[in-house]
């Protein structure tokens, strides 16, 4: 019977996915979740373990420049710390959410939800520092998006 138990716990531990956030408002946390969980479902991910974490627009700026070498503020940073377990930190502007949701005629909500998905392709490899990667990208975000608000 142990080894029944031990086995289940490895096939439970298998499909385990540990979403955490640190740093965004709790009314919107069930959505935001939701979030991660139909763009993982989308991309096949049974198993992760993601943090996001809001930050200031000066934190993530100092990140962009030192790990990418980009000296601007961004509006989402994604490091994928382990491939094999599909570990990873996103973390998130504070600011630029807001201005990109009156930019693109999205709720604030929705731009965030947006950011997760889009650190999440970040995390799995995706690019958009060309205009091929992007294109690939944002068509697969877009489609993710769709199945969260339609």
């Amino acid at each position: 019977m142990q080894e029944l138990n031990t086995k289940q716990q490895k096939k439970n531990n298998l499909s385990k996915q540990e979403v955490i956030f640190k740093g965004f408002n709790k009314k919107i946390l069930p959505l935001l979740q939701k979030a991660a969980d139909i763009t993982l479902k989308h991309e096949k991910i049974k198993q992760c373990q993601i943090s996001f974490t809001m930050i200031s627009d000066q934190d993530i700026k100092k990140m962009n420049r030192k790990y990418r070498k980009v000296n601007r503020i961004t509006d989402v940073i994604s490091f994928l710390v382990s491939k094999e377990l599909f570990m990873g930190d996103i973390y998130i502007s504070t600011n630029r959410p807001k201005q990109n949701a009156k930019k693109y005629g999205f709720t604030h909500e929705q731009e965030l939800c947006y950011l997760i998905i889009h650190g999440i392709l970040h995390l799995e490899g995706y690019t958009d520092y060309d205009v091929e990667n992007k294109s690939l990208m944002f068509s697969k975000q877009d489609k993710i998006f769709k199945c969260l608000f339609s």
